[in-house]
């Protein structure tokens, strides 16, 4: 589902009457299109959704590189804003996984912010050892996105056949992608930066 819909789409452009089933599927296409390059900006999908992840713990960053434990206490979830945590487990190939329990005064803690703290301990620093089950993304999507959105949608709309130039002399033509519209300005991408993902 796209942050915008092909009835806000048809609102937008100002489109007298319904859309007929091919303005609808294109009106989808376009507006497909157009997330697909908010969310490479981004980095992530800024609907709010429910997903299972396996992580690789970074390396610890504390004074004390010869403390017991063998990891950072700080483990970063890739999407956020974060909503809703569901469980966490420390993956093990040897030994049945560990089973966290949230809590100040049990294994972890979250905020929305996206980041998980081990309240007495580190998380592990092998490869794909932390599986999160968690909730994050915007619900409604930032009305700004949304509007990216649309604004792209619409450009392309208006020039279906992608056509970037046309001389009427020797009836020449040339094609871009970018004469479709879906290319974001400096100023889209300063806004889009506010809900880029964690690295």
């Amino acid at each position: 589902m796209t942050y915008a819909n092909a009835n806000e789409l048809r609102l937008f452009l100002r489109h007298p009457g319904p859309f007929t089933p091919d303005e609808t599927a294109q009106a989808e296409l376009l507006l497909e299109l157009a997330e697909g390059e908010i969310d490479d900006v981004t980095g992530q999908s800024l609907t709010r959704s429910t997903d299972t992840v396996i992580l690789d713990s970074p390396t610890r960053q504390d004074p004390w590189p010869n403390a017991p434990g063998t990891g950072s206490f700080k483990l970063v979830l890739p999407r956020w804003p974060v909503t809703a945590v569901e469980s966490v487990k420390i993956l093990n190939d040897t030994e049945p996984d560990e089973v966290l329990v949230h809590g100040a005064d049990h294994d972890y803690t979250w905020s929305a912010s996206g980041t998980l703290t081990r309240v007495s301990g580190w998380w592990p620093t092998r490869d794909r050892s932390v599986e999160v089950v968690y909730t994050a993304g915007h619900d409604p999507v930032p009305a700004g996105a949304k509007r990216i959105e649309l604004r792209m949608a619409a450009a392309a709309w208006g020039n279906p056949m992608l056509l970037a130039s046309e001389s009427l002399g020797d009836h020449s033509r040339s094609f871009s992608a970018e004469a479709l519209g879906m290319s974001l300005s400096e100023k889209d991408r300063k806004l889009l930066g506010l809900y880029r993902a964690r690295t």
